[in-house]
């Protein structure tokens, strides 16, 4: 709650300025194999992350000069060389994040869409603002991340990420918040270098929804209540779906579109169903996280309230609507009862189901678009998201690691 706070006050300060898990496969035997040879399958195609790999690349190498160098450097902002670079606990609380397992398909979307909406050609760059919009994207996802990673008094150190590891969980959760903001304020820089107030305006937008939903996340923790499916939906759509709509319409108008015209209205529909697909499965898969932790852990103290909170507010558990899910406890005993009463009512199947429907319709909103490869690729991203182990949207080296552990 902390940490969302904070943000939101950060959120207003962007808007007003500007204005003026690691996901895990289920606990299957062969699984990782599997998902090893999906890979390799997928890479034999032109997958999406494939056709954007220059773009990813230099968006990259972008966004560590952008984090390694402080705002007053010339050329950062205007200002004089002072300090020359940012403190180096900030720099590695921030590297830790742009490294996860998982691929940066947020930008790679908004990158996509580029390409589509500008035809452009094959081998050949995205223009220079919509590698600008790549990049916000990313910062102000993985400053959320970052934000989102601040313990709770109830939570383990060892629970965080590289800053909670390297100190105290008090100073872990300062640094969290102090390397979130720290991206945050590079966006702000980033964003008034785009030179489209309209797009600055949505992108600033994005950034407030992004805080809105943290904050009714966290305020259902406080109460701990079961969501129901709106509120659930409502939440994903300010804190998930929002920042990668907002940059597909921004990325149809930097391509010369209309704010409101049919094809600016299509990529921003496909990317809130993207986003809803994303969140649902995503949130399943950290169900399975949850219930495997619940059959390993040697005490009932490895569930703290936050993790109680997750589980009854996923969407297995949601769609199952179980009569006395709010009774549950922070006990392994009563995470293994509700997973009972969510076999029972079918509430996994139901779960995917509801990932694969937002996936469907995030591909329909497509159909006014000319075909590309662009197109297909985020037809096939669509695909990746819902996946009951979204191991399209891994690292190779991650999904290539859990196979090489796999029991034979």
């Amino acid at each position: 709650m902390r940490g969302v706070l904070i943000m939101l006050a950060v959120a207003r300060t962007a808007v007003r300025a500007l204005r003026g898990p690691v996901p895990v496969t289920c606990a299957r035997r062969h699984a990782p194999r599997r998902a090893a040879a999906a890979v390799a399958e997928v890479q034999a195609e032109a997958n999406p992350f494939s056709i954007v790999r220059d773009d990813l690349k230099l968006m990259k190498l972008r966004i560590k000069a952008l984090v390694e160098n402080t705002l007053d450097e010339p050329g950062r902002g205007g200002g004089a060389r002072s300090s020359g670079r940012s403190h180096p606990l900030l720099q590695e609380a921030a590297r830790e994040f742009f490294e996860r397992r998982e691929r940066a398909f947020r930008p790679a979307v908004v990158l996509l869409v580029a390409r589509a909406v500008e035809s452009t050609e094959k081998g050949k760059p995205v223009s220079a603002r919509q590698c600008l919009l790549a990049e916000i994207v990313e910062m102000m996802c993985t400053a959320t991340i970052v934000h989102d990673s601040v313990l709770e008094d109830d939570e383990e150190s060892m629970l965080g990420n590289v800053a909670h590891r390297t100190y105290s969980q008090n100073a872990g959760n300062k640094v969290s918040v102090l390397a979130g903001d720290f991206l945050l304020a590079r966006c702000s820089v980033a964003l008034s270098q785009l030179g489209d107030l309209t797009v600055v305006e949505l992108m600033a937008t994005a950034l407030e929804s992004i805080v809105q939903g943290g904050v009714l996340k966290a305020q259902a923790r406080q109460a701990g209540v079961a969501p129901s499916l709106d509120d659930y939906e409502g939440r994903v759509r300010l804190k998930t779906a929002s920042l990668i709509a907002d940059a597909c319409r921004s990325a149809a108008i930097l391509a010369g579109e209309a704010h409101d015209s049919e094809v600016a209205n299509a990529v921003y529909d496909y990317a809130t169903a993207l986003g809803l697909s994303y969140q649902v499965m995503f949130d399943t898969i950290r169900y399975h996280q949850i219930l495997e932790l619940a059959h390993v852990a040697e005490s009932d103290v490895a569930i703290s309230e936050r993790i109680l909170q997750e589980f009854i507010s996923s969407p297995p558990v949601i769609l199952s609507e179980i009569a006395d899910v709010n009774a549950a406890t922070t006990s392994r005993a009563s995470l293994k009862k509700l997973s009972g009463d969510v076999e029972a009512a079918s509430g996994l199947n139901h779960a995917v189901a509801l990932s694969k429907e937002h996936a469907e319709r995030a591909k329909s909103a497509l159909g006014l678009l000319p075909e590309s490869r662009e197109k297909q690729a985020l037809l096939m991203m669509a695909d990746f998201v819902s996946q009951e182990d979204q191991v399209g949207l891994q690292r190779e080296k991650y999904v290539q690691s859990r196979a090489d552990a796999a029991p034979v």
